[in-house]
């Protein structure tokens, strides 16, 4: 038996008939996943745009942390170099400050000597003084005591003159030495009662 187009076209409006609502549904269904597929992409794209602008926003605000850190660096090392400044200024100072302590020393050893010194020809003066004043002022004037009587006999005068000038000398001579063991002694007595 063969089939004749009629039966061949009636059975593929069968078909068509009973397929088509299947074909309608299997496209509904497809178009059904493919807007849920475009919808799904269409948000991960946004999502995607949302995490890309999201690391952007991230980039900047690290380039901005950057920029900062720099600047905090900067200013750190602006820091460093003014305490450096600092640290020569007082380096500085402090070689001054050696340098014046050497000056002062020696100023302190120089006032030191010129004490000593002036100590020294204090105690000449008042020897030299003490001197002048017991024994060649008296002498002088126990030789002028004893000239003013030239008129007297020349023997006579140089006997009696000659002892009484000897006398006269030598006791203006010990009276001198006692006067600066005198002195001497209180000097001595002094310093014993600073070390004291």
């Amino acid at each position: 038996m063969g089939f004749t187009s009629e039966d061949i076209n009636t059975l593929e409006r069968l078909f068509d008939n009973k397929l088509q609502p299947l074909y309608v549904q299997v496209n509904e269904r497809f178009e059904q996943v493919n807007k849920r597929l475009d919808e799904s992409t269409e948000r991960t794209e946004a999502r995607f745009e949302q995490i890309d602008k999201r690391f952007e926003q991230m980039d900047k605000r690290f380039e901005q942390i950057d920029k900062r850190f720099e600047q905090i660096d900067k200013r750190f090392e602006q820091i460093d170099e003014k305490f450096r400044q600092i640290d020569k200024r007082f380096e500085q100072v402090e070689e001054s400050i050696r340098g014046i302590k050497v000056q002062l020393n020696k100023v302190e050893t120089r006032l030191d000597n010129l004490e000593k010194d002036l100590a020294i020809v204090k105690s000449d003066l008042e020897q030299t003084k003490c001197i002048i004043e017991n024994e060649i002022q008296r002498n002088i004037k126990i030789v002028a005591e004893n000239h003013v009587d030239l008129s007297r006999k020349f023997t006579e005068a140089l006997s009696v003159s000659q002892t009484n000038e000897l006398y006269h000398l030598k006791v203006n001579q010990l009276e001198t030495r006692l006067v600066l063991l005198e002195n001497k002694f209180d000097s001595l007595a002094q310093q014993q009662k600073k070390v004291v």
